[in-house]
């Protein structure tokens, strides 16, 4: 290709960068309660190179306190898997939007018995779909950036929050993912860990520095990243081949010990992901969506469907459970009617979903201020 033609699509590809932040600046704005001047948000500075940088360089270390306006940039931590963490990669309003998107629909992993829904502690989880807003969009397209493929290649944005001795064990993400993108929105004060079990830090002096600084036993002796509000950790679950599972990218949620870890993911693929839903997407931002401590049916036929005994023959989308809110709760008395400002009804529902139940003040707890 030209020197010219290539100048023609580098010149396009700006423009059209442009215009996705123009469509977007106001309606971002009026969601995340405003953004500083541009004078006051330093730019990316890029990748960092092949040498280590210890904090007196006058960078920010892996664990420094969190600061919105500290400077993003990022950081390859490991090449056995392929990991690097992009520091500051939120404002503390964007993980704020995202916890207040996610919490009235945190779901419990349900673990059943014949008396119900076990108690059993676990942790609970939601997603959000694709261009679910302004602030979600934005963040996907950062993520679209940052990893060199399409939006349309992500999957929804999922949100979850580990309390004490939650934890996800080992694993390897597959599914034909490419890459992994794991933001951290709230962090916990004693564990929560990220690590790989099978691991080679890029340079010795920084899993020194990443140990002294204090790890769970969990974490010990791997390639291991402590949450930080803000920050974004990007790993790479296939080799370069696209075909082959890296072995060196099987990792575990280490326990938290102490307070609650709330954090997102973006898996990517190689090819788009649910192309028909993502294009549905795109389309428009995500319609209001009822709150499970309402009572409620959502669909014309559900009375109809109740009597022909789907609540017993589909009771995910009928009465709710594994990541679905339930289409006809009312129907098939899986709630209760609630009168207006009754907040202990609404809060029997929240807990007969198995929707995570907190208290404003209980909430604003966990954010630490966020």
């Amino acid at each position: 290709m030209s020197f010219s033609k290539t100048l023609a699509w580098a010149l396009l590809l700006v423009a059209l960068l442009e215009a996705f932040r123009q469509a977007h600046a106001v309606s971002y704005d009026d969601l995340i309660g405003g953004i500083p001047d541009s004078e006051d948000e330093p730019q990316l500075i890029g990748w960092q190179g092949e040498k280590h940088r210890a904090q007196e360089d006058g960078l920010h270390s892996l664990h420094s306190p969190n600061d919105t306006s500290g400077e993003p940039w990022i950081q390859v931590i490991s090449w056995k898997p392929r990991a690097a963490i992009y520091h500051n990669f939120l404002s503390d309003r964007e993980a704020k939007h995202i916890v207040n998107v996610a919490k009235s629909y945190m779901q419990r992993s349900q673990v059943v018995s014949k008396e119900g829904i076990s108690e059993i502690r676990t942790s609970y989880g939601t997603f959000i779909r694709r261009n679910f807003d302004p602030v979600i969009a934005a963040v996907e397209e950062r993520v679209s950036l940052w990893s060199q493929l399409p939006v349309s290649h992500q999957e929804d944005l999922q949100v979850l929050r580990y309390g004490p001795t939650n934890k996800y064990g080992a694993h390897l993400d597959g599914e034909e993912r490419v890459a992994t993108v794991l933001i951290y929105l709230v962090e916990p004060d004693e564990g929560g860990e990220t690590a790989f079990v099978n691991s080679q830090w890029m340079h010795k002096e920084l899993g020194q520095q990443v140990a002294a600084s204090g790890l769970s036993k969990c974490a010990q002796g791997h390639v291991t990243v402590k949450p930080k509000r803000g920050d974004a950790l990007i790993f790479y679950d296939l080799k370069p081949d696209f075909k082959t599972l890296d072995p060196n990218g099987r990792h575990t949620g280490c326990p938290v010990i102490k307070g609650v870890k709330w954090n997102a993911v973006k898996w990517i693929h190689g090819k788009p992901y649910d192309p028909e839903s993502y294009e549905t997407a795109k389309a428009s931002y995500a319609p209001p969506r009822p709150d499970p401590g309402d009572c409620g049916d959502y669909h014309k036929q559900c009375k109809k469907w109740a009597d022909g005994g789907e609540c017993k023959k589909n009771p995910g989308y009928m009465q709710g459970g594994s990541g679905q809110l339930g289409t006809c709760r009312l129907a098939c008395g899986a709630c209760e009617v609630c009168e207006k400002g009754d907040e202990e009804c609404t809060s029997r529902n929240r807990q007969r979903g198995g929707f995570l139940d907190l208290t404003p003040e209980q909430l604003a707890a966990e954010l630490k201020g966020l």
